[in-house]
């Protein structure tokens, strides 16, 4: 690009590329009444002067914003929660059981959801291994026998097994998405480890994924399956978002993915200047393949073909062409029924 042509984005208010300019500028966000103010730096539209934001940019102002009520307020960092829980070879679920919680509450404060006063208390109350005792006295029936005996094990300064990866994914039962079998899940009950193996599948194919490419490759794949089986492939459930369709849940999905090893994660500046998240194989991706039958091989393949090579902000653009994305509302699940207009088909 010459120096003096200017940068086009993909406006959704004007449905239309628009030339942007960047713009830095203090914002304020209310969190349980303290009021914080974030520098923001933005893509404005140079026709309508709206912000035009993505996927990475949201949850980077979400994130500072929380990080700033934490240190107001003296709550518990997420990677202090997840130290305490991995000190004693808890997994989400049995930490979260100990607790009276539920695992899709504790896995949304590891992965910066706002605890409430009363649950920080409760977590930090964890760092003495005597309430861990006390709690496995009167709740440890409640968790399964070998994390009962790896918990015992941390409690009596063993260190933790080499490999307890499959073991733990055997229990995941956590994630935030419908336990259903309907049009918002493509006719199956989601499954963790197909959605692992879909990404870990990308990975091999495409080495580096950027957060955003990997979020569309997901739907493609999903609703691609769906359009020649009438089944997806993973069971995800996609939401309508400005910069089109993303798993329900991509942000604990990918994190966990991160912290069991099976995914690497980098934050590396964009073509354009700004900076975003890029995906490859972690150092225990080998241990999680997923066997796709032959249809489910070629979805795999067709979409990484067709739409791998493709920049983060073409395939969201391509995204907001099909039918899924246009007749949902914000923010809003989409219906696997409109797979059937899908604009990829296997060829």
């Amino acid at each position: 690009m010459k120096g003096d042509e200017k940068k086009k984005l993909y406006c959704p208010n004007c449905e239309d590329d628009r030339n942007v300019h960047p713009v830095t500028r203090d914002e304020t966000y209310t969190v349980r009444g303290e009021e914080i103010i974030v520098s923001v730096e933005t893509m404005v539209c140079s026709m309508c002067g709206e912000s035009i934001g993505n996927d990475e940019q949201d949850q980077k102002i979400l994130d500072a914003v929380h990080e700033e009520y934490r240190r107001r307020v003296d709550l518990l960092t997420p990677d202090r929660i997840r130290e305490i829980r991995n000190h004693y070879h808890l997994s989400q679920k049995s930490f979260a059981m100990l607790l009276g919680m539920s695992e899709a509450t504790m896995n949304r404060y590891e992965q910066g959801g706002l605890q409430d006063q009363t649950h920080d208390t409760v977590i930090r109350a964890c760092e003495k291994p005597e309430v861990i005792r006390d709690l496995l006295s009167r709740r440890g029936h409640l968790i399964s026998d070998w994390q009962r005996k790896r918990v015992e094990q941390a409690l009596a300064g063993q260190e933790e097994p080499a490999n307890q990866l499959l073991d733990h994914l055997g229990e995941v039962d956590w994630v935030c998405m419908p336990k259903e079998v309907s049009e918002k899940t493509g006719y199956r009950i989601f499954d963790y480890k197909r959605f692992a193996g879909v990404v870990l599948s990308f990975c091999d194919l495409l080495g580096e994924i950027s957060r955003t490419t990997i979020n569309k490759l997901l739907f493609y794949a999903d609703f691609l399956n769906y359009k020649i089986s009438t089944v997806s492939l993973t069971g995800t459930t996609y939401r309508k978002l400005d910069y089109g369709p993303v798993p329900a849940d991509y942000g604990g999905l990918l994190s966990r993915m991160e912290s069991e090893g099976l995914l690497f994660c980098e934050e590396r500046p964009y073509p354009n200047g700004k900076t975003g998240f890029y995906y490859s194989k972690g150092s225990n991706a080998d241990s999680m393949r997923f066997d796709f039958d032959e249809i489910e091989n070629r979805v795999l393949n067709v979409v990484a073909r067709d739409l791998g090579s493709l920049k983060a902000t073409e395939i969201s653009e391509k995204s907001h062409q099909e039918t899924a994305w246009k007749d949902t509302e914000e923010k809003q699940l989409i219906s696997y029924i409109h797979a059937m207009d899908l604009s990829l088909s296997l060829s």
